[in-house]
């Protein structure tokens, strides 16, 4: 009976350590079966890497400057809509349909006494669907001027002065960096009715400016810019036009744009004389009337020797369309 009972102890150790080794480890088919069901997923995974795998750091960039485009062209569409909206016609990177007519008065920087009144009708029109603007200014102009104070006037003329037409674009413009640049020509044409009021001279001048969206919070820009002038042609006995204009203006509105006020000073360059002087002009504006009406005041100061003036005033009316 002992003998059995050691048997059956023994019978059971032995599969108890069997069965221990069992669980400890599987089965060559349990195995085979795991390894098979691992390489499924590896499979799988690698097959899905080919479809929606990771993207390369091309794919990646694309993406970015998609996102990117997308929002510079909605931030263009908003500044388009709110160009849409500004109808001061203050903004030079806002091509609009518009009329102006304007009167200035100067003070002449002559020994004696010395007037002049520009009466001047400026017209401004968008082409190439909006991404050119063209305009044009015509002049009337009454100049009575004493040179040398002898109480005589050396000058006493009426009629038109020249004629000038100029076109630009903006080729860059990003709201993200509040930057706009704009390039252009103008052409002055020699169409004074006589020589004292005009330059006697055909010229044209390239020039570049750049915009600076709200240097001084909203509704603002400050724009400065370099315009170089050549003449072409040169009527008999008349001298060469060369020169040079350094200009900085700066914009602010306020009221959704219902009033402006801008501050423009001006550094003109006579390269063929190798004269300078600065013009300082201030304008205050309103909206008035039916929509896109406005009205200004605008006095300007000559400053250095060789100034044509030393004060002027100007009055205009414009309608923004």
């Amino acid at each position: 009976m002992k003998n059995f009972k050691g048997f059956t102890f023994t019978l059971l150790a032995l599969l108890l350590v069997l069965s221990t080794n069992g669980l400890a480890q599987d089965s060559p088919e349990l195995v085979e079966e795991e390894e098979q069901a691992q390489a499924e997923e590896q499979l799988s995974a690698e097959e899905a890497a080919v479809d929606m795998g990771p993207l390369s750091s091309v794919e990646v960039d694309e993406q970015a400057a998609t996102g990117e485009a997308a929002a510079e062209a909605g931030d263009l569409a908003e500044v388009k809509e709110a160009f849409a909206k500004d109808k001061t016609g203050t903004n030079p990177m806002n091509f609009t349909y518009d009329a102006r007519l304007y009167d200035e008065y100067r003070w002449l920087n002559t020994e004696g006494e010395g007037r002049q009144n520009l009466l001047t009708a400026e017209f401004r029109a968008p082409f190439a669907g909006g991404k050119w603007q063209i305009r044009g200014k015509i002049r009337s102009s009454n100049l009575r001027a004493d040179f040398n104070n002898d109480g005589f006037n050396d000058v006493s003329e009426r009629g038109f002065g020249d004629t000038d037409i100029r076109v630009m674009t903006v080729p860059y413009m990003s709201m993200e960096k509040k930057l706009a640049v704009a390039v252009g020509v103008e052409a002055f044409i020699d169409t004074a009715s006589d020589d004292a009021l005009g330059t006697g001279a055909t010229s044209l001048a390239p020039f570049i400016f750049l915009g600076f969206f709200n240097p001084i919070g909203p509704g603002s820009i400050f724009v400065p810019g370099y315009q170089h002038t050549f003449s072409v042609k040169e009527a008999n006995g008349r001298d060469k036009v060369h020169g040079g204009l350094i200009d900085m203006f700066l914009v602010k509105t306020w009221k959704s744009n219902k009033y402006w006020g801008y501050v423009d000073p001006q550094i003109i360059l006579d390269y063929e004389e190798r004269t300078e002087f600065m013009l300082l002009e201030f304008q205050a504006g309103m909206m008035v009337g039916p929509a896109g009406h406005s009205m200004w005041a605008m006095p300007s100061f000559g400053v250095g020797t060789h100034r044509p003036y030393d004060f002027s005033l100007e009055i205009g009316y414009k309608i923004v369309f």
